[in-house]
């Protein structure tokens, strides 16, 4: 999947000889994954509170000073790294998670391609 992500103008996910959707990596990711997920951590108490604001973050889970926000749309690490940065917010760590077309796959047909 990570070649045919890296290297395909176009791809089709098919299941049991069927397709069920085709088009670019991109657009079937945007599609079919909206989410985005963003893990940082920091000591700063306000971090959590702050996130939450954003608009487009539907959860934010802490972990003693790592937090993972989970949101939608496009503009969604933006937002998190102004946050931060109007709030002068010091980072230790931080990290996008972004789907694929792995993520893809699975959410189509409800099983990864090994199974």
């Amino acid at each position: 999947m990570e070649e045919a992500e890296r290297l395909c103008d176009r791809v089709a996910i098919i299941e049991h000889g069927r397709i069920i959707d085709i088009d670019t990596p991109e657009r079937l990711v945007a599609r079919h994954c909206p989410e985005r997920t963003v893990v940082l951590a920091t000591d700063d108490p306000r971090v959590e509170e702050r996130v939450r604001a954003i608009p487009g973050v539907q959860s934010v889970v802490r972990a003693g000073l790592r937090f993972t926000i989970r949101g939608s749309g496009d503009d969604l690490v933006t937002e998190v790294i102004h946050c931060l940065s109007e709030n002068r917010v010091r980072v230790t760590d931080f990290r996008t998670i972004l789907p694929n077309l792995e993520d893809v796959f699975l959410k189509l047909t409800g099983h990864s391609i090994r199974d």
